[in-house]
């Protein structure tokens, strides 16, 4: 069978090889310390660099020129094997299992380019690497004549697209991350240098930090007082600017407008809401009530920012606007020749259809009010959180990293607490979907 591939495959041999040289040259040229060629050369550790610290492992340079030598090496034996391959189209698995593999290997190489090596000095490389890659995997997908073909086809190019968002995921989520844990073991009192201090840190928030405690009990009360309400305000309104009344777009855009309105601006005119002289104090003063301190009482400070976030959800609304759209009506008009009354209709028809829906805004709502930070900054204290005694309803638990961190130059107790603040969040979102598989109805079949 001829191979379709074959002149492709023979320019990425090529390519291979020369990649090759060029990988052992700066493996070379790294592991001598050689001033030779000093762009191909990465020069420092960035992240001990823009943290002014020597956190960063000792000796991971050399460990990096190394492993571009190997690379090289391995690059070579793929060049190689490109050339003798090339004409062979039971070859072609063998290729692509190659290619795979060295995608990786130059997934690994940015990476550790992009966040690690001074000035991005070394990115051309990582960048340009690719395109080896994608031409071994493009070039052993003409080869393949297995059954099968089209489906391997669609799940490449998917691979090979998705690596962007994979590499994005990477530097901005995962490596943050492990940073973030790294950190959380050294005592770091800014401006000094670190001190490696294992759990310390950890030991000194469960027992000895008082709010610690409060930060975690005032974050979850908070975030669940306000999904509750959030997803039961949304529904309604949902529902109601879904039937057909007189200026019902106007209505609509009211609703919608609080969420683009910026959230320091929402929380500045709601502490005027709530001030002691404030049209709401006002209000339940002509009514026979008493006024009150809503923002420094503990008793309604959680509440109170709970309906400045309710007010502010009009995405919510906005999704759930489209969801009820999407109700299949003949489910409506069968119950109603059945004679079920509008409640049953919507218990029992528009809920479940909406099930999908719900569950998505409940964990993004979920995930986002659980990073409240605004609040604390905006309201308590007058603005002046953090340099006075500030009511412990606002110690969320983003607050008591920032205060931690920026205020007490307690950088590592910082770090501690946003990573079991990430473990908490992601304890709450498995429990979320462990048990929405109970509850989540999907016309079509669940998802597989």
């Amino acid at each position: 069978m001829n191979a379709p591939g074959k002149g492709l495959l023979k320019v990425t041999g090529i390519v291979y090889l020369i990649f090759a040289g060029i990988s052992a040259l700066v493996g070379i040229l790294g592991l001598t310390g050689s001033a030779f060629l000093g762009s191909l050369r990465p020069e420092s550790f960035i992240f001990a660099r823009a943290l002014m610290t020597h956190v960063a492992p000792e000796g991971a340079m050399p460990v990096f020129h190394a492993f571009l030598l190997a690379f090289a090496g391995y690059r070579l034996f793929v060049g190689v094997m490109t050339f003798r391959c090339r004409d062979n189209t039971e070859k072609a698995k063998l290729l692509d299992l190659l290619g795979k593999f060295d995608l990786w290997f130059v997934i690994a190489i940015t990476v550790f380019s992009v966040f690690f090596i001074a000035g991005f000095s070394f990115i051309w490389f990582a960048i340009s690497s690719f395109t080896a890659s994608i031409m071994l995997l493009s070039g052993s997908a003409k080869n393949d004549f297995r059954p099968g073909k089209a489906d391997r086809s669609e799940a490449r190019a998917a691979k090979l697209f998705l690596i962007p968002a994979f590499l994005g995921l990477t530097l901005i989520t995962y490596i943050p991350l492990a940073s973030v844990f790294w950190l959380s073991l050294y005592e770091w009192r800014i401006p000094g240098a670190p001190s490696f201090a294992g759990f310390a840190n950890y030991i000194h928030l469960f027992t000895e930090n008082f709010f610690f405690w409060t930060s975690i009990r005032v974050t979850i009360v908070y975030a669940f007082i306000t999904v509750a309400i959030g997803m039961i305000y949304s529904m309604i309104i949902a529902l109601l600017l879904n039937r057909k009344l007189p200026g019902r777009a106007v209505f609509r855009t009211i609703f919608y407008l609080p969420f683009i309105i910026p959230v320091v601006a929402s929380f500045m005119i709601w502490r005027l809401l709530y001030s002691w002289q404030g049209p709401i104090n006002s209000v339940i003063n002509m009514l026979g009530g008493g006024r009150t301190h809503f923002l420094m009482d503990n008793a309604t400070i959680i509440p109170a920012l709970a309906i400045v976030a309710v007010w502010a959800s009009g995405n919510i609304i906005v999704i759930k606007m489209a969801g009820l759209a999407n109700v299949p009506r003949v489910y409506q008009e069968a119950a109603e020749i059945d004679g079920a009354s509008a409640w049953q209709r919507f218990w029992n028809i528009t809920i479940p259809c909406m099930t999908p829906i719900i569950f998505y805004n409940m964990l993004m709502s979920l995930i986002t009010h659980m990073q409240v930070f605004v609040p604390s900054l905006v309201m308590a204290s007058g603005g002046s959180a953090g340099r006075g005694i500030v009511p412990e309803s606002y110690l969320f638990m983003t607050f008591t990293m920032y205060r931690e961190g920026f205020m007490n130059s307690f950088m590592g107790r910082a770090n501690a607490l946003s990573f079991i603040f990430f473990i908490l969040v992601g304890i709450f979102t498995s429990i979320l979907f462990a048990t929405s598989k109970s509850w989540l109805f999907y016309e079509g079949g669940a998802p597989k």
